[in-house]
């Protein structure tokens, strides 16, 4: 009998496909809110909110509309639903970083980001 770590399914689950899958489950206009939504139906999803921020790479090949939504999703998904803390490990850092480099981040979206959130990394993660 061999002993290994357990590692849960959902860290092996964050791919391309899988992020496809979930903005596919959002609505197509800016998500503004939860309604409609439920943490059950994201499950999958949940288990991304405390991966390594190198694991977020793979975003780079999405729109800027693709990751702004996703940012909008982790963020009220934080801040309205149970077990769903992240802290300095939210998605919503290096996805913001990322649309920062397309310079893509404006203040009014960072406005947003405070206004719906009570993590106090977001946006730009732990101050050095």
């Amino acid at each position: 009998m061999t002993l290994g770590v357990w590692k849960p399914a959902s860290e092996q689950l964050l791919s391309m496909a899988a992020l496809t899958i979930l903005l596919e489950q959002l609505p197509t206009s800016e998500l503004q809110s939860l309604e409609g939504l439920t943490a059950e139906g994201f499950e999958v999803a949940r288990g991304w909110i405390k991966l390594p921020a190198q694991s977020w790479a793979l975003a780079e090949t999405l729109s800027s509309e693709h990751i702004r939504q996703l940012i909008r999703f982790f963020t009220l998904a934080e801040y309205h639903w149970a077990s769903w803390e992240a802290g300095k490990l939210s998605p919503v850092i290096p996805l913001v970083a990322q649309l920062k480099q397309r310079d893509a981040f404006d203040a009014a979206f960072r406005r947003w980001i405070k206004t719906n959130t009570d993590n106090r990394y977001l946006p730009n993660g732990a101050i050095l």
